[in-house]
């Protein structure tokens, strides 16, 4: 994947993401990991939680791996998902953590995993982002996504820690006696990421300008699953985002399924939708129908919904897509 995308390939992306699909298996992961989102954040989950301290691993990163913490998330009695947390330090010889996906045991002919997927996207894009990048380049993104940024790529992100309103979801609760806290002023950058996210585009960018200036390069790494992630942020000071979600079955005819597809979102919500393919499945997002708040948000902006790969904000500029249907973007701001 080309670091520098031209204007015209934002539309192939699009095409790409419907025609190829990226295999995640999302339900698996609301379930398991993100814990069905929004306010369902407070819903109790029968889970079972395996914990190995301290195991040895070949993880490779910008930073030498002190330790591994490896969870094992269990539900009625399944492996449903799997965790890492490397504890490293840094160049300053601070302690850091960050969440990472272990590659899983992939069987012949069988689908892949949704950590061996991440974990896949992850090595491609810290690779891109280690190598196309300046080294004083400062990038947003939530909270765990900035530790693997660090972790993985080796450059600054502007939120790395989680703080209280995290541990709500009965997951993270798991982790929170491994993870390093947010402080006061690290807990205000997890409210304005919040916030930035859920706003007004513009608004967002005007007050990112403001925060940042040109004082050095910023970039922003957005992915598909932080739509299972907008409960936390809502909690963290987010505005609240609606949306409607479908599994759709795949079928041999793809324009039949395309179709049908559309004629949902169109149905359903404002015809504004994203795609991913799930196994034997597609997982449909749409907006509502004559939204404005979900429509014109920095997110849904940033994420490869179809209205919005036709035309990016001003200033923002698509340096980098994963394949598997555009899980994973950077973009560069024109602060």
């Amino acid at each position: 994947m080309a670091w520098v995308l031209k204007k015209g390939a934002l539309l192939l992306i699009c095409g790409a993401l419907l025609f190829t699909g990226s295999a995640m298996l999302i339900q698996q992961a609301r379930v398991a990991f993100f814990d069905g989102g929004e306010s369902e954040q407070t819903r109790p989950a029968p889970l079972n939680v395996t914990l190995l301290h301290g195991q040895t691993s070949d993880l490779q990163g910008a930073f030498p791996v002190d330790s591994v913490d490896n969870y094992t998330i269990e539900r009625g009695g399944k492996d449903a998902f799997s965790l890492l947390l490397a504890h490293y330090k840094d160049d300053q010889n601070q302690q850091r953590r960050a969440v990472l996906f272990p590659k899983g045991k992939q069987e012949a002919r069988a689908l892949p995993s949704p950590t061996g997927l991440r974990q896949a996207i992850w090595q491609d894009a810290a690779k891109a982002i280690s190598e196309n990048t300046p080294k004083d380049a400062l990038i947003l993104s939530w909270w765990d996504d900035g530790q693997r940024i660090h972790f993985l790529g080796g450059r600054d992100a502007w939120v790395s820690k989680p703080s209280s309103q995290t541990f709500i979801s009965p997951i993270w609760k798991q982790l929170q006696g491994n993870l390093l806290l947010a402080s006061d002023s690290e807990r205000g950058q997890l409210s304005s990421m919040a916030r930035w996210l859920t706003m007004d585009s513009e608004k967002a960018l005007a007050e990112m300008r403001q925060m940042f200036g040109s004082s050095r390069p910023i970039y922003l790494l957005v992915t598909n699953d932080l739509l299972m992630r907008l409960g936390e942020m809502v909690d963290y000071g987010g505005t609240s985002l609606a949306f409607s979600s479908k599994a759709v079955p795949a079928h041999d005819n793809l324009h039949g399924d395309i179709a049908q597809i559309k004629q949902w979102a169109y149905e359903e919500g404002s015809g504004n939708y994203l795609v991913q393919k799930e196994g034997l499945n597609y997982h449909v997002w749409t907006t509502p129908k004559g939204s404005v708040t979900e429509n014109k948000s920095l997110l849904v902006r940033l994420l490869p919904f179809v209205d919005s790969l036709k035309k990016l904000p001003e200033g923002v500029h698509l340096v980098y897509q994963s394949h598997w249907g555009g899980h994973l973007s950077v973009y560069r701001l024109d602060l």
